[in-house]
């Protein structure tokens, strides 16, 4: 039970930053418990883990995700915010979905070069630093909320969340970096990135690997624990974001982008994703 409360606890904390979660759990389960289970075993059990990080999305945006449906059954001037989320929602998730099955034929390449993926990954942190830096030297910052979003935004994410679905690339650092180039003010920067993953792993992790969740009830303990502490590690960066100067938090979430290259370079995980 303890190895499923350390895992989930991994999980639920890896799923909002910009790392990859699936490689962060399956590194401690073969490295830190020295799990003998099969790379398909692995992943099946990472995916198992999601489970309890899309039911905290689905609670902590429970406001969010009701006015959505609401503007589809009711529309009216009130819920065009909600609306043109929906809209967004809807192509990016066309989108991703579309890179999912073109991603699959690229997929050898990643793997025969690992570190290629690295390099994205570290360019996308080093630019998240530079435009915090550049930030920090003038009094603007991002301005755009939901009520800006248009069809632009949508095909731009819903391609840049294509791209992240690459072996080894963090979905959460790539949005939120393109969010930010689009100008979004950064606690609708974290709730669009987190909104727009939500049909992705519910659609890709959950629908179609259905049989991944059939599942021990110890292993319970680590998708409940994966609920709890995500619920927890939401509602820490939204209020960082809240209180963290624009630019600060961008310098923030770059340098996280760069940790991870690091320790995945001096690492076996750059294998694993």
């Amino acid at each position: 039970m303890f190895e499923q409360i350390i895992l989930g606890t991994i999980q639920g904390i890896t799923e909002w930053i910009p790392v990859s979660s699936k490689a962060c759990v399956i590194a401690a389960k073969v490295y830190l418990f020295h799990s003998q289970s099969t790379y398909n075993d692995l992943i099946s059990y990472a995916l198992f883990l999601h489970l309890g990080t899309l039911g905290a999305a689905i609670i902590y945006f429970r406001k969010d995700i009701s006015l959505i449906f609401e503007s589809v059954i009711r529309p009216s001037d009130k819920n065009q915010d909600s609306t043109k989320i929906l809209m967004f929602l809807l192509i990016t998730t066309a989108l991703t979905g579309l890179g999912l099955i073109l991603t699959r034929k690229v997929d050898a390449l990643t793997h025969a070069a690992p570190n290629a993926k690295l390099a994205i990954t570290l360019v996308i942190g080093l630019a998240l630093i530079i435009a915090g830096i550049l930030q920090l030297k003038t009094s603007s910052s991002g301005r755009r909320t939901p009520r800006d979003l248009n069809i632009l935004d949508g095909i731009l994410l819903g391609l840049t969340q294509a791209i992240a679905t690459l072996p080894g690339l963090s979905r959460a650092g790539t949005t939120m970096a393109m969010l930010s180039l689009r100008g979004f003010e950064k606690e609708n920067m974290l709730k669009l990135s987190f909104l727009m993953s939500m049909p992705v792993i519910f659609i890709g992790n959950i629908v179609m690997n259905y049989k991944s969740f059939l599942h021990t009830g110890v292993e319970w303990v680590g998708a409940l624990t994966a609920f709890a502490v995500g619920m927890l590690s939401i509602s820490a960066l939204m209020t960082i974001a809240r209180r963290v100067n624009f630019g600060k938090f961008l310098v923030f979430i770059g340098i996280i982008l760069i940790v991870s290259v690091a320790v995945t370079f001096y690492s076996p995980m750059k294998f694993i994703d």
